[in-house]
C-alpha cells in the first residue's frame, strides 16, 4: 500500500478530535455533530471549536484550534466556504494531518468555488494532509462510535459488515435509513463530496483491508480516475458493489473511427466493472436484494431447492432459476412420499420446485428445509411463504426463526420470499437475523449475484501481462506522420505488422498500369484501396473496390476511385482477397476516464450498426482477452454453429494482448480500428485486412 493508500487510519479511529464551527446556537450544525459523537458512544476526547466560545452539552467550546494545548488526530471544518483554506492552514500548523470538509460553497456552486478548492489542495499538499471533501456529511464508524454528520442520525444504525462509500450524502443516508429497514449492520459510512484529495480509490484500498467491513457498497457519480480503481478493485477479496449514476453523457466529439461510433460511456463503465470483477447495481432496491445475500452464507454450487407454499410462486421461480442457468435437482422418491403423507388431499404432484399449497403443518416446513439443506446436491434454498396477518401470524414467525438457525448450522443460504400485508414484512425484517424477500425473481437474482461472485472468489490475481512488440519500429512509424493526426493506410498496415498482427502481402499504385501489374503479380483476385489519411470510412467514400480479377475491371476502379476522391496524386493499395476466415473488429482509444480501452467485436461493414462489443481497460491478460470474446453475443459463430469448425480463438486472443500493449505504451495513438480482422479456423490464425489510426494533436509520451 502507498502512502496515498495507508493514511487514513485517524480518519476511522482518531483518539480525539476537534469540530470547528460549533456554537450553542439552537441552528448550529456543528453542535449536531457532538451530539452525534455522544449518542452513538464515541470513545475518543471531543474538542468543540468555536469563534465566540461557550458551553455545548456540558462541554467547554474552545475560540480557536490554537487554544488547544495537545496534539490532535483529525479536525472535522463546518464554516463558511471562504475561511476554510484559513482553517486548513492552521490545522497544517499545528501538525493536524487528517482533516474532514464538510463545508458546501466549492465547485458544486460553479466557477466562483474553484480558487478555494485550489487553495485547498495547495495548503494539503504543502503540510501532507489528508481531507475528505469538502461538501459532504463527513464520516461514520460504528466500531468506535465516530458520527460526524452534521444532522441527528438514526439511532436504529447497528454494527454490521456493510461499509458504504457514497459522493452523494443524501444517497449515502437513503442507503443507511434502507439498511436500517432490512436489520443489516453498518460498519462504516464516507460522505466523500467533491473528492478534492481522498477519493473513492484511496477509500476503497482501505476498505479491502479493514477487518470490519465484509462487504463494500459504494455510490459514484463519477470516477476521479476509473483506471485506477479498476487496478485496486480487481485485487479485492471483499465483494463491491457499485451504483454508478450519471450514465447518459453523450460525447459531442465526431465520431472519426468505428471505436469512436460504438463508444458509450456507460458501457465501457459496465465492461470496467466487470472486468474489476465489481458488481454494478442500476437502483438502490438492486443493491439492498444484493447487500441481503450476501450476508448469507456463500452459495457455492448451482443447484437449487425451491419450496413454496403457491404452485404459481413456485412456477415463477422455477422461470426465475432457468434464467439464471440453475439446476432444480429431484428428489428422492422416499423423501416426496414422507412429505405427502403429511398432505389434505393429496392432489399436487410432488417434485422440485415443491408445491406445499396442500400443507398446513408449519412445524413441518422447518423439517423440509433441513433435509433439502443436508443434501449434498443441493447448494441452496428458496423458501416461498405466504400467510396474513392474524392468522398464522406466530407460526409463521417462528418459522423464520427456525430456518436462521438452520442457515447457520448447515453453512447454505436460504432465500425467504414472504407475501403478506406490508406492516408484517416490516416486522420481520426487524426482528430476523435473515434476510427478507417480496418476490421469487429478487431473490433468485440475488442468488445468481452470490453464485457469481463465490465462483470468482479465491483466484489469484494474474502479473502483468507480457506481449512483445517492436516498439523501435512502431516509433519509427509514428515520426513518420510528420505532424499528421491520421496515419495513411499503408502506415496503419505497417504499424500493425510491427505490433505483431499478420497483414497479407500488398503493392502500392500510383498509376492504372502499376495496379495491373500488382494484380498479374498476385495472380488473384484483389481489392484497391485509397491510402490517403483523410479518408476515413473508405466503403462509404468510395475508397475501396473489392473482387476485382480483370485487367479492365483494375483500370476503370482506379480512375473511378481518383475522381471520386478528388485528389491530385492518388496511391492505392493493391491487396489480395481473402475470402476464408470470420470477420472481427478491434479496436481501442485513449479514455479520458480509464486511459486505454479496448475494443473487440463482429467486424464489417455492420459493426456500429449490430453495436455488439466489449470493452476492457488495457492492459489486459489472457482471461480477459477470452472473456472479450465470449462475451460478445455473436460469440457463438466464432465458436462454431451448425457443424462449422470453430475460429483460432487462441490466435485472436493473441493479437487482443498485442494491441492492448500497443494503446498502453504509445498513447500518441488517440484511436484505432483493425476492422476487419480475418478469424480463420482454428489453427490457421488470423489475418488483418485494414486498419485505421488517429493520433493525438497534443503527442504524449510513448
Amino acid at each position: 500500500m502507498n502512502r496515498r493508500e495507508n493514511d487514513l487510519e485517524k480518519c476511522f479511529y482518531p483518539r480525539n478530535l476537534a469540530i470547528v464551527g460549533v456554537s450553542p446556537d439552537k441552528a448550529n450544525l456543528g453542535k449536531n455533530i457532538v451530539g452525534n459523537l455522544l449518542a452513538f458512544g464515541y470513545e475518543g476526547e471531543i474538542l468543540s471549536i468555536g469563534l465566540r466560545g461557550g458551553v455545548v452539552f456540558g462541554q467547554r467550546i474552545y475560540p480557536s484550534l490554537e487554544d488547544i494545548d495537545h496534539p490532535v488526530d483529525l479536525a472535522v471544518l463546518l464554516t463558511p466556504a471562504k475561511t476554510v483554506p484559513g482553517l486548513l492552514e492552521a490545522c497544517g500548523k499545528k501538525g493536524i494531518r487528517n482533516v474532514v470538509i464538510e463545508s458546501g460553497g466549492f465547485s458544486e456552486r460553479g466557477e466562483d468555488g474553484l480558487p478555494l478548492e485550489k487553495a485547498c489542495v495547495e495548503i494539503a499538499e504543502k503540510y501532507h494532509i489528508r481531507f475528505i471533501g469538502p461538501n459532504g456529511i463527513g464520516i461514520t464508524n460504528l466500531e468506535n462510535g465516530l458520527a460526524l454528520p452534521f444532522m441527528p442520525l438514526n439511532r436504529a444504525l447497528s454494527l454490521g459488515p456493510v461499509s458504504i462509500l457514497a459522493q452523494s450524502g443524501g444517497v449515502g443516508l437513503s442507503y443507511l435509513g434502507f439498511l436500517i429497514e432490512e436489520d443489516i449492520g453498518i460498519n462504516k459510512f464516507v460522505s466523500m463530496g467533491n473528492k478534492l484529495n481522498v477519493d473513492e480509490n484511496d477509500l476503497l484500498s482501505y476498505l479491502m483491508e479493514d477487518d470490519g467491513t465484509k462487504i463494500i457498497l459504494i455510490y459514484l457519480e463519477g470516477f476521479k480516475d476509473g483506471r485506477r480503481f479498476v487496478e485496486i478493485a480487481s485485487r479485492s477479496k471483499k465483494p463491491i458493489l457499485v451504483h454508478k449514476s450519471n450514465r447518459f453523457k453523450a460525447s459531442a466529439s465526431i465520431a472519426h473511427s468505428h471505436t469512436a461510433a460504438l463508444f458509450t460511456d456507460d458501457q465501457l463503465v459496465d465492461h470496467a466493472l466487470e472486468q474489476a470483477n465489481c458488481v454494478r447495481v442500476n437502483t438502490m432496491d438492486d443493491a439492498i436484494d444484493y447487500v441481503k445475500i450476501l450476508t448469507l452464507p456463500p452459495l457455492k454450487g448451482n443447484r437449487l431447492a425451491v419450496v413454496s407454499r403457491s404452485g404459481g410462486h413456485a412456477v415463477i421461480a422455477a422461470d426465475a432459476c432457468a434464467h439464471y442457468g440453475f439446476e432444480l435437482p429431484p428428489f428422492p422418491k422416499d423423501f416426496l412420499e414422507r412429505i405427502e403423507s403429511h398432505f389434505r388431499a393429496k392432489v399436487i404432484r410432488l417434485q422440485n420446485p415443491l408445491d406445499l399449497g396442500d400443507l398446513f403443518d408449519l412445524t413441518f416446513y422447518e423439517n423440509i428445509v433441513e433435509e433439502m439443506l443436508k443434501r449434498d446436491d443441493v447448494d441452496g434454498v428458496l423458501l416461498g411463504h405466504g400467510y396474513r396477518k392474524g392468522f398464522e401470524q406466530a407460526d409463521s414467525r417462528l418459522l423464520i426463526q427456525k430456518v436462521n438457525q438452520l442457515v447457520d448450522r448447515y453453512q447454505k443460504p436460504v432465500a425467504v420470499v414472504i407475501f403478506t400485508e406490508a406492516v408484517e414484512i416490516d416486522y420481520l425484517r426487524r426482528h430476523s437475523k435473515i434476510p427478507i424477500f417480496t418476490a421469487p425473481e429478487n431473490a433468485m437474482r440475488a442468488f445468481h449475484l452470490s453464485h457469481r461472485w463465490t465462483s470468482k472468489t479465491g483466484k489469484t490475481p494474474p502479473g502483468k501481462p507480457t506481449v512483445n512488440i517492436q516498439r523501435k519500429r512502431v516509433r519509427e512509424i509514428l515520426r513518420g506522420a510528420k505532424g499528421r493526426s491520421y496515419l495513411t493506410l499503408v502506415e496503419s498496415l505497417e504499424l500493425m505488422k510491427a505490433c505483431g498482427f499478420p497483414v497479407p502481402e500488398y503493392h502500392l499504385a500510383s498509376s492504372p498500369d502499376q495496379a495491373v501489374a500488382a494484380w498479374h503479380s498476385l495472380q488473384r483476385p484483389v481489392a484497391l484501396k485509397i491510402n490517403h489519411p483523410h479518408i476515413s470510412h473508405k466503403t462509404d467514400q468510395g475508397g475501396i473496390l473489392l473482387d476485382l480479377n480483370k485487367e479492365d475491371m483494375i483500370t476503370e476502379g482506379f480512375v473511378t476511385m481518383k475522381e471520386k476522391i478528388g485528389a491530385g496524386d492518388v496511391e492505392v493499395l493493391v491487396q489480395p482477397m481473402v475470402e476464408k476466415g470470420r470477420e472481427v473488429i478491434l479496436g481501442g482509444r485513449q479514455d479520458a476516464v480509464f486511459g486505454p480501452v479496448l475494443m473487440f467485436g463482429l467486424g464489417g461493414i455492420f459493426v456500429e450498426a449490430l453495436g455488439d462489443v466489449v470493452w476492457r481497460v488495457a492492459p489486459i491478460h489472457q482471461h480477459d482477452a477470452r472473456a472479450m470474446i465470449t462475451g460478445i453475443r455473436g460469440s457463438r459463430i466464432l465458436r462454431g454453429i451448425r457443424g462449422e469448425k470453430p475460429s483460432d480463438l487462441e490466435a485472436l486472443e493473441d493479437l487482443l494482448l498485442r494491441l492492448s500493449q500497443l494503446l498502453v505504451d504509445f498513447p500518441v495513438i488517440r484511436e484505432i480500428d483493425v476492422n476487419p480482422v480475418k478469424v480463420m479456423t482454428a489453427g490457421e490464425g488470423t489475418m488483418a485486412l485494414d486498419a485505421r489510426v488517429i493520433l493525438s494533436e497534443k503527442p504524449g509520451k510513448e
